[in-house]
């Protein structure tokens, strides 16, 4: 789920387009993304999406 909304983040989609797109709430994909910033210890969705690329993630 995580890698999924990454990669929609990084087709530039925004959080009401990924949510449609996933048939999650616009919360729960704030909630994922957040969550994925703060245990990685990024500073914001870019930098989750260009770790996520250099890691082989997405």
């Amino acid at each position: 789920r995580e890698a999924d909304m990454l990669r929609l983040v990084s087709e530039g989609l925004d959080t009401a387009e990924i949510a449609r797109k996933t048939a999650y709430s616009e919360r729960t994909v704030k909630n994922v993304l957040h969550e994925v910033i703060t245990r990685l210890q990024l500073r914001n969705r870019a930098h989750a999406v260009g770790y996520a690329l250099r890691n082989g993630l997405i």
